[in-house]
């Protein structure tokens, strides 16, 4: 190979024998780690001494205040309340309630009710009517008792405006012909004790008499005595609830007309005892009930009561067994159908024995429910009738008298109702009611079915809105038609269809303010014009304005 350089004029001879080959000699590692050489380490001594010395301590309290606790709110309560309105049918409403305010010691208050009608109904009587009652209570709380006593007076007017006065020409009768008149008066005063220990032997009695009269000089007098005692035993180690009672209740009737007197009652004496533990309720008793009529007749029913909560607050299933006997007195009979004949037969009703079971119970706090079922077999059971011979003039067939039948009876109920929180609430019921007769082909004026709905809502405190409805199943009426054969005439029994009722009322009322506020009702806003009793209708549409003030 030749290197020329130009600055230096040299030329070098240079010969390669073999290629280089560059070498890294091995490395060595050094075995020696660094240590740090032990060195004793002397521990030093120390010496020390505490010093005590007293401290003079003054401790200072802080006032301990009491708690604060604010006043329960307690709500404005006024004595009077008073509601007045008005409507068509010449329909003048009033309604009164005067109290005492809140008192640990009694309480007193007035209450007065009137509603009347003075309308009229295409081609019937004049059908006009009124209702007014007025009540004064009264209570006196003495330890460990409560003394109370009620004054009550009521009057109930009708007309008998069942029949078509075009089909009667011969008759001429005025408005005072076939009016009605019922009046009662009735007092009552209780003493019972209320006792909060065990201990103590709890005990009641009470007394009541009312006073009724017609506008046909028939009346019914009427005095009952209500006494009992119980107290609470511990027969059983498991039982949380054990009590021993007896009531005894006499109901005496006076009745007299233009025709007869006659006087007739019930003595009842009920034992029973009641056991209470864990989820379980038990009734168990004995009503011995003493008919005093013509004759004198014992009965005797069971009472037999059991309760389950099978979901605490949320279902509870019951079941029992009972029996009854109750007087058909002229009072209970004519507050059902007001156009019955003055000397109508008041019997006894004997429920020889009924069989009821249900459940109820709610779902959350929104939902509740019932449902419940009676099987009973009664004899004497009551049934309102035509009658064929009226005083008012003949063929009117414009009152109503009795007939009874031995009748078994059942009846389901099913209700659900459902609240939100204060502001809406409704309830629907249903009832099913099932006659089996003895004699009479029908059950006269019962229906089978009946259905209500109601329900309100309550709109901030300052509008209140109302709606109710409520229908019923076809019923049947009891009429006997006369037929002519040749110079003689009969009268045969036959039966009416009377179809079934739907009634749909709506209402409001603004309140202005905490005293002052108006409403307005809607009656049977469908207009429809149904029949309670046959050859009996209702007014149609109706229309109610009104105030409330209270003060």
């Amino acid at each position: 190979m030749l290197i020329h350089s130009q600055e230096v004029s040299q030329t070098e001879e240079v010969t390669v024998v073999a290629p280089y080959q560059p070498k890294v000699s091995e490395a060595f590692k050094i075995n020696i780690s660094p240590k740090i050489p032990d060195e004793e380490i002397e521990k030093p001594e120390f010496k020390y001494s505490i010093k005590s010395k007293t401290l003079e301590t003054k401790p200072e309290l802080d006032l301990i205040r009491p708690a604060n606790i604010a006043s329960e709110s307690v709500s404005k309560l006024y004595k009077n309340y008073v509601k007045v309105g008005m409507g068509n049918y010449w329909t003048p409403f009033l309604e009164l309630y005067a109290n005492k305010l809140r008192s640990k010691k009694s309480a007193f208050g007035v209450y007065m009710k009137h509603l009347s009608s003075s309308g009229t109904i295409k081609d019937y009587a004049y059908p006009g009517n009124s209702n007014t009652e007025v009540k004064g209570y009264g209570k006196k709380f003495i330890k460990d008792h409560t003394l109370s006593a009620e004054v009550l007076y009521k009057r109930t007017g009708v007309h008998y405006y069942g029949y078509k006065p075009d089909d009667f020409p011969e008759l001429s009768l005025e408005k005072k012909d076939i009016k009605q008149c019922f009046n009662l008066l009735g007092v009552s005063t209780d003493f019972s004790s209320n006792y909060t220990k065990a201990r103590f032997l709890n005990h009641s009695i009470g007394l009541s008499y009312f006073y009724l009269r017609d506008n046909y000089k028939t009346n019914e007098q009427n005095l009952k005595v209500d006494a009992g005692v119980d107290k609470s035993f511990s027969f059983f180690d498991f039982s949380e609830q054990e009590k021993l009672g007896l009531d005894v209740n006499v109901d005496y009737y006076f009745n007299s007309d233009t025709i007869t007197n006659h006087n007739s009652g019930i003595i009842k004496i009920n034992p029973y005892y009641k056991l209470g533990f864990a989820q379980y309720n038990f009734k168990v008793g004995l009503d011995a009930s003493i008919e005093s009529d013509s004759v004198t007749k014992a009965h005797f029913y069971p009472i037999v009561h059991i309760e389950v909560h099978v979901v605490k607050d949320a279902l509870l299933t019951y079941a029992g067994i009972n029996g009854e006997l109750y007087r058909n007195s002229y009072r209970a009979l004519s507050d059902e159908n007001p156009f019955i004949i003055t000397n109508i037969d008041k019997r006894f009703s004997n429920n020889k024995l009924s069989q009821y079971g249900g459940i109820r119970g709610r779902i959350n706090n929104y939902f509740n429910y019932n449902l419940s079922f009676v099987n009973s077999t009664i004899e004497n059971m009551p049934f309102f009738v035509n009658d064929t011979i009226s005083a008012l003039g003949p063929g009117l067939d414009n009152q109503f008298t009795l007939v009874y039948d031995k009748v078994k009876y059942s009846r389901v109920i099913a209700e659900f109702g459902f609240h939100w929180k204060n502001k809406f609430n409704a309830m629907l019921r249903g009832k099913y009611n099932s006659y089996f007769m003895d004699n009479e082909d029908k059950p006269w004026h019962k229906p089978g079915l009946e259905i209500s709905f109601n329900a309100d809502y309550n709109l901030q405190d300052k509008i209140l809105i109302r709606a109710e409805f409520f229908t019923t199943s076809k019923m049947y009426a009891k009429i006997y038609d006369e037929v002519q054969s040749g110079s003689t005439s009969s009268t045969i029994e036959s039966q009416a269809e009377i179809n079934g009722k739907f009634d749909l009322s709506l209402g409001a009322e603004y309140r202005y303010s905490e005293q002052l506020s108006g409403f307005i009702t809607l009656n049977n806003i469908l207009g429809q014009r149904y029949f309670n009793w046959y050859n009996y209708p209702s007014y149609k549409f109706n229309l109610m304005l009104g105030v409330t003030y209270s003060f």
